[in-house]
């Protein structure tokens, strides 16, 4: 497939990186998606052969009525990542080593992954705060991450995740250090859909984070 370069780039190329880019995530017009194709990469294509593209597009609906015609996405183009980080992320191996503590949040998380973004940013946040505690206190070591100006309260999870990236048991990290660095992506994203009634978290932006996630999952389900 094309892969943006100038040379051999066909309509339908620039519709489906556009596509995968999340244009369409709102419908949009032939002269849109045109200029944003010249814009992006300095092609001037034909429109009838723009419009051809569009039509021809499996991923896209057409709405509208005729010359006021918009085009949105049919599917989301993380669809298929999201399957293929879904048997990762329930895979049997780490849902046993999880075991019935987390039952209600796994089964939460199955109902919303690739559904409801700001519903799996807050699920996918939870398990790490709950599974991050859980070592600590199953190692003797929660005192580590208590609150002290709060009695049985914790310090925030960015904190968490600093002490869980140095904290060692039997000489190995709760965390290793680049591990506790990359989630605090999914710290951010989970502290925006609980706390900012503004923000709505979508898939195409927590489907990156969720290597460095199911990193950290399991990494946590080794100290248990």
């Amino acid at each position: 497939m094309w892969n943006g370069n100038k040379k051999n780039a066909n309509a339908f190329d620039c519709i489906e990186l556009l596509w995968k880019e999340g244009f369409f995530k709102t419908g949009r017009a032939l002269g849109e998606v045109s200029e944003c194709i010249t814009k992006k990469w300095g092609h001037n294509l034909p429109p009838a052969d723009i419009s051809k593209a569009l039509k021809k597009a499996p991923f896209l609906r057409r709405l509208g009525k005729r010359r006021l015609f918009q085009y949105l996405q049919k599917i989301s183009p993380v669809s298929k990542k999201v399957a293929s980080i879904e048997e990762d992320l329930f895979s049997e191996e780490l849902i046993s080593k999880l075991g019935k503590n987390f039952e209600t949040e796994l089964n939460d998380l199955r109902l919303n992954f690739g559904t409801s973004g700001t519903c799996t940013a807050f699920l996918l946040r939870k398990i790490l705060e709950k599974l991050t505690y859980i070592v600590f206190a199953r190692n003797g070591i929660e005192s580590k991450i208590e609150d002290k100006n709060s009695p049985g309260g914790l310090i925030g999870l960015e904190k968490i995740l600093s002490i869980a990236g140095k904290e060692k048991i039997q000489g190995i990290p709760v965390l290793t250090p680049k591990t506790s660095k990359k989630i605090q992506g999914i710290k951010f994203l989970g502290d925006a859909s609980a706390h900012n009634p503004l923000i709505s978290v979508d898939m195409e932006t927590i489907v990156p984070q969720m290597p460095y996630i199911i990193t950290a999952y399991k990494e946590l389900a080794e100290r248990l």
